[in-house]
C-alpha cells in the first residue's frame, strides 16, 4: 500500500499562510491583518514582497499606494518605499519594516516577524 506522505501547512516555522498567489493582483498591493499588524503584499510576476502597510508620514495605506517597479508611492503625499528592502529608493528619509515572504506551490506565506536590515534575516 503506497502511503503519500503529507506535505507540511507552512514552509517554515514562524511563517502564515495569507493568500493564493492567482487571488493576488499583478503589480498592486493587497492589505492583510496578519498577528495584529498590517501588512501591505505586493505580487511581480511569481513573487511577492510585504511591508508594513502604515506610511511613516501621515498614516495612509501603502497597500493603495501606485507600484511602478519595486517602488510603492504613497496615495497621499507621494513618500516612495522600494518594497523589496522598505527603504526610500534615495536611500534617505522615511523606510518601513519588510517582511520576509515565500511562495510554495501557488501559495502565499509571511513571515510576522520584522527582519533585520543588515542582514536581512
Amino acid at each position: 500500500m503506497d502511503v503519500k506522505q503529507r506535505e507540511p501547512a507552512i514552509p517554515k516555522e514562524g511563517y502564515v499562510f495569507i493568500a493564493n498567489l492567482k487571488d493576488l493582483p499583478q503589480g498592486k498591493g493587497r492589505v492583510f491583518k496578519v498577528q495584529g499588524k498590517s501588512l501591505a503584499v505586493f505580487r511581480i510576476d511569481d513573487r511577492c514582497f510585504a511591508i508594513n502597510n502604515i506610511c511613516p508620514h501621515q498614516g495612509a495605506s501603502l497597500g493603495k499606494g501606485r507600484l511602478k517597479g519595486f517602488v510603492v508611492s504613497c496615495p497621499w503625499h507621494h513618500q516612495q518605499f522600494d518594497i523589496r528592502t522598505g527603504f526610500g529608493p534615495d536611500g534617505g528619509g522615511y523606510c518601513v519594516v519588510n517582511y520576509d515572504v515565500q511562495v510554495d506551490k501557488g501559495r502565499v506565506f509571511v513571515c510576522p516577524q520584522k527582519r533585520d536590515w543588515l542582514t536581512g534575516e
